[in-house]
C-alpha cells in the first residue's frame, strides 16, 4: 500500500521543504529491498576435481579466493544485505586503470585472473545477463589473450589441440610441483575466459559512467526545473494571499476606482513605453547606423592596419638589408683604415728606403763614372797594347825576314866553301903532283883563312841563335799579350753588358716609380745592380 503523506506544516520555508524531500529520498533509496517472499539463490555446485587439482588449490589457496569450499568444510548461509552496508552513491568517477604494459596491470590481473578461474561457481548469478551484456560468441572466447607473461611466469607451453599423450604429461616448476598440462591448459583458457570478461566489464563500467554522468546532468537539469517551478508557485500563493487580502479590505466602489486608476496608469504607463520603445528603436537605428559607420571604419582602418603592416614589414626588410650593409661598409670601412695604417707604415718606410736608394744611387753614378773613368783607361792600355803588339808582329816579320835571309847567307857560303874546298883539294892534288911543297909562309896563310872562316860561321851561328831566342821570347810575349787582350776584351765586354743591364733596370726603376709611386721592385734592382757591380770589381780586382 502507498505510503501516506506527511501533511506540510504550516509557515514551512523552501530550504525547510527541500531538505524534507531530500530525506524522504535517502529513506527511499535506503530501504531494503529484501522480502520474505524472495528466497537467496543457491550457490552452484561446481564439478567434481581430481586429488591433483584439489591439492594444487589447496597449495595455492586458490579454493578460498574463487569461492569454493574444501572438501570438509561447508559453505556459510547466505545472509540479507544489511541496508546500512549499502554503500551511497558518489559523483562520478573515471577508472584510473593502469598500462596494460606494467607490472602493476599484470600483478592485477593474475590476481584477477586466478579469482576468476571458476566463473560459473564464483557468480550465482550470471553476470553479463545481470549487467545487459550478451554472452560472448565462440568466436571471442577462442580469441586468444595476452597472457604470455603469466605463463613465462609458470614456466609452462600450452598446445592448440594436445593429444591423450600430452594431456597426461606432466611438468615441474620451479618450486618443485609436477602439474600436469591438462591442467595447464584448462588455467590458460580460464585465464583467457577471466581476461575477456574483465574487459567486457571494463567496457560495460565506462559505458555506465558515462550514463551515470549524464543522468546525474539530467537529474541537476530536473532539479533547478522543479526549484524553479516551485518558486513561481511560491510567488503565485502570495500574490493569491494579496488579492484576498485587498478584496477583504477594499469595497466595490474602491476597487472599481483602484482599478480605474490602475487602467490610467496603464495607459500611461503604455503610453511613456510606446515613447521609450520609439526612442529606443531611434536610438537603435541610430546605434546601428553607428556600428555600419564603425565597422566601415574599422574595415578601412584594417585596410589600412594591414596596408601598414605590410609596408612595416617592408621597411623592417629594408632596415635589415640597411643594417647588414651598414655592417658591411663599417667591415669593410675599418679593413680599409687598416690597410690604409699599413699604407702609410709601408709608405713611411719606402719612402725611408727611396732615400737610401737615391743615396745609393747617386754612389752607384759615382761609381759607374769611375768604372768609364777605369773602362776609358783600360781601353787606352789595351790599344797601346795591341799597338805594341802589332811593332812586334812587325819586327817578328822583320827577323823571320833576316833570319831567312841568313839561313839563305849560310847555306849559300856553306855550298860555296864546299866548292872552294873541293877546288882547293883539286888544286892540293894539283899541286902536290906538278909542285913543290908549299911554303909554311902560305900553310899558315892558309890556315888563317880558315880560322878567319870558321870565326865568321860560328858568329853567324851565334847570331842566329840570339834571333832565334828573340823571336821566340817574342813569341810568347805575344802569346801572353794576346790571352791578356782575350781576358780584357771579355772582361770589356761582361762590363758593357752589366753597365747596359744597370742602365736598363734603372730605367725601368725610374718608369715603374713614375707609374706606381714608390714601387716596392726598386730595392731588388738595386740589389742586382750592386751585386753586378760587386762581381765586375771582384773579377777586376
Amino acid at each position: 500500500p502507498p505510503m501516506p503523506r506527511r501533511p506540510r506544516p504550516p509557515g514551512e520555508s523552501y530550504e525547510e521543504k527541500s531538505e524534507r524531500r531530500l530525506e524522504a529520498r535517502e529513506g527511499l533509496r535506503r530501504r531494503s529491498d529484501v522480502t520474505p517472499c524472495r528466497r537467496p539463490a543457491r550457490p552452484a555446485r561446481g564439478p567434481a576435481h581430481s586429488p591433483r587439482q584439489r591439492e594444487f588449490l589447496r597449495r595455492r589457496n586458490l579454493a578460498s579466493e574463487a569461492g569454493e569450499t574444501l572438501p570438509g568444510q561447508e559453505p556459510e548461509a547466505r545472509s540479507p544485505p544489511d541496508p546500512s552496508s549499502r554503500v551511497e552513491p558518489r559523483p562520478s568517477i573515471l577508472l584510473q586503470s593502469p598500462h596494460p604494459n606494467s607490472p602493476q596491470a599484470f600483478s592485477l590481473l593474475s590476481h584477477k585472473a586466478l579469482e576468476l578461474l571458476q566463473p560459473k561457481q564464483q557468480f550465482p548469478v550470471d553476470l553479463p545477463q545481470f549487467l545487459g551484456i550478451s554472452s560472448p560468441s565462440p568466436s571471442l572466447q577462442a580469441q586468444p589473450f595476452p597472457s604470455a607473461c603469466f605463463e613465462e611466469t609458470l614456466r609452462t607451453q600450452t598446445l592448440p589441440n594436445p593429444s591423450t599423450a600430452v594431456k597426461d604429461s606432466s611438468q615441474q616448476t620451479d618450486w618443485g610441483i609436477a602439474v600436469l598440462n591438462k591442467e595447464m591448459v584448462q588455467l590458460s583458457n580460464y585465464l583467457k575466459e577471466a581476461l575477456h570478461r574483465e574487459l567486457l566489464l571494463k567496457q560495460k563500467m565506462v559505458i555506465l559512467q558515462e550514463l551515470f554522468s549524464t543522468l546525474l546532468q539530467a537529474s541537476e537539469k530536473s532539479w533547478q526545473g522543479q526549484l524553479n517551478e516551485d518558486k513561481l508557485r511560491c510567488k503565485l500563493r502570495v500574490l493569491e494571499n494579496q488579492l484576498q487580502a485587498c478584496t477583504q479590505s477594499y469595497s466595490k466602489e474602491c476597487v472599481k476606482k483602484i482599478l480605474i486608476e490602475m487602467e490610467d496608469q496603464k495607459q500611461t504607463y503604455e503610453q511613456k513605453a510606446k515613447e521609450a520603445l520609439q526612442k529606443m528603436l531611434e536610438d537603435k537605428l541610430q546605434t546601428e547606423q553607428q556600428l555600419q559607420n564603425s565597422q566601415r571604419s574599422l574595415a578601412e582602418t584594417r585596410e589600412d592596419l594591414a596596408l601598414w603592416k605590410e609596408h612595416d614589414t617592408a621597411l623592417k626588410a629594408e632596415l635589415t638589408k640597411v643594417t647588414t650593409a651598414h655592417t658591411e661598409l663599417k667591415n669593410s670601412f675599418q679593413a680599409l683604415q687598416s690597410e690604409l695604417q699599413r699604407a702609410d707604415a709601408q709608405n713611411e718606410r719606402l719612402s725611408r728606403e727611396l732615400q737610401v736608394l737615391r743615396e745609393e744611387h747617386t754612389e752607384l753614378l759615382q761609381r759607374a763614372s769611375a768604372l768609364r773613368s777605369d773602362n776609358d783607361r783600360q781601353a787606352g792600355h789595351i790599344r797601346h797594347i795591341q799597338d805594341k803588339l802589332q811593332k812586334e808582329q812587325e819586327q817578328k816579320v822583320t827577323l823571320e825576314a833576316t833570319i831567312s835571309h841568313l839561313q839563305n847567307l849560310i847555306h849559300n857560303q856553306n855550298n860555296q866553301q864546299k866548292s872552294q874546298e873541293v877546288t882547293v883539294q883539286r888544286k892540293d892534288q894539283v899541286f902536290t903532283t906538278q909542285t913543290p911543297p908549299l911554303t909554311p909562309a902560305k900553310e899558315k896563310q892558309n890556315a888563317l883563312l880558315e880560322q878567319s872562316e870558321e870565326e865568321g860561321t860560328e858568329s853567324l851561328k851565334d847570331e842566329m841563335q840570339k834571333r832565334t831566342s828573340q823571336l821566340t821570347a817574342k813569341e810568347d810575349e805575344c802569346s801572353e799579350l794576346r790571352s791578356e787582350l782575350e781576358a780584357l776584351s771579355e772582361e770589356y765586354q761582361s762590363c758593357l753588358t752589366r753597365l747596359r743591364q744597370c742602365r736598363d733596370e734603372l730605367n725601368r726603376s725610374h718608369g715603374s716609380q713614375a707609374q706606381r709611386q714608390r714601387g716596392h721592385w726598386i730595392p731588388l734592382l738595386v740589389a742586382v745592380v750592386a751585386v753586378a757591380i760587386a762581381t765586375f770589381l771582384a773579377s777586376y780586382r
